[in-house]
């Protein structure tokens, strides 16, 4: 099993296939041994970019994604599918024609691509920080809103694909490119935003700027005290601001409960210490916060659908050639 936290471990991924990476002066080719496979990138890949994917993978392909900022990404499937879930019991199959995937917290996403079959797509896809960089201020329920919208509904863009065959085909290179490429963004984001629109019956929300400060600080106090988290009412003072306002900001930006979130990053921290430690389960589940070493196996094994011991071998026994070049 390959675990990718990042896009620049993606791209280590295609070269451990023994792809060539080659940069076309407006985002990076990558080919492979078999010449009618490759992989093709238009843009800034830690921002807006777009891809066309045309490979045979020569066996089974599981990977373990978790990455630590939000993005979105629009597939327009011609051939091939991929299998992807976060646990067990939620199993989701890639549909030929338009697909969304919403990824708006570090919940772990397991993807197996089976082997032999050829995946051709092209894909659009919206980081966090190219809002961010280009001054445009997401609603604040607008995470959640499109994952339980656009990425849950058969949607429709022609507008969307149009903006992809433009830059498929545009010649400039370098500083006017990247110049270009921005406004493309721009104008993507705009039917992204009136699709996830479309799709969402409830009216967008936004949080007071003191509220996403509090909410922003409890998660950074969670994250650095998470083997003894504090209370959610001493949570609650450590940022002031009261239970019901602190439990609201938690589930608009991040889709769940504060139970939930800690739940979450315990969960994926296991997997680090599963994967990269020779730690005993017990060690692990103390390590993690947990009540009790039966509490740790019923949480894990309701999340993942396996026991912590098979997990852990799945992740160290499948070396993954990304991780041994880091």
């Amino acid at each position: 099993m390959i675990t990718i936290h990042s896009i620049d471990e993606t791209l280590r991924l295609y070269g451990s296939l023994g792809a060539r990476q080659t940069d076309t002066g407006n985002g990076e080719l990558f080919t492979l041994k078999d010449p009618s496979s490759y992989v093709r990138f238009w843009g800034d890949l830690h921002g807006f970019c777009v891809a066309s994917v045309d490979m045979i993978f020569p066996e089974d392909l599981m990977t373990r994604s978790q990455f630590y900022e939000r993005y979105i990404g629009i597939s327009f499937t011609e051939k091939g599918r991929v299998v992807s879930y976060n646990r067990k019991t939620n199993i989701r199959e890639s549909r030929i024609g338009m697909d969304c995937y919403v990824f708006n917290s570090p919940v772990p996403l397991f993807m197996k691509i089976p082997g032999g079959q050829r995946l051709r797509f092209r894909g659009m896809y919206f980081q966090e920080s190219f809002f961010r960089e280009n001054g445009l201020r997401l609603y604040d329920s607008f995470w959640e809103d499109a994952k339980h919208s656009i990425a849950c509904n058969e949607i429709h863009s022609p507008e969307l694909l149009s903006i992809f065959q433009r830059i498929e085909k545009c010649p400039l290179t370098g500083e006017p490119f990247r110049i270009w490429m921005r406004g493309q963004g721009m104008a993507a984001t705009g039917y992204l935003l009136e699709l996830v629109q479309r799709y969402t019956c409830a009216p967008p929300v936004y949080l007071a700027d003191g509220d996403i400060a509090a909410v922003e600080k409890a998660k950074q106090i969670i994250r650095d005290n998470i083997a003894d988290v504090p209370t959610i009412l001493e949570l609650c003072k450590k940022v002031s601001l009261n239970k019901n306002k602190l439990q609201k900001a938690f589930q608009l930006t991040e889709g769940k409960s504060i139970g939930e979130y800690i739940r979450t990053l315990r969960m994926e921290r296991t997997l680090d210490l599963l994967e990269k430690s020779n730690m005993t389960m017990q060690e692990i589940a103390s390590d993690v916060g947990s009540q009790s070493i039966s509490n740790f196996y019923r949480i894990f094994q309701q999340k993942f659908g396996e026991t912590p011991q098979t997990i852990r071998r799945m992740l160290q026994n499948m070396k993954d050639p990304v991780s041994t070049e880091l």
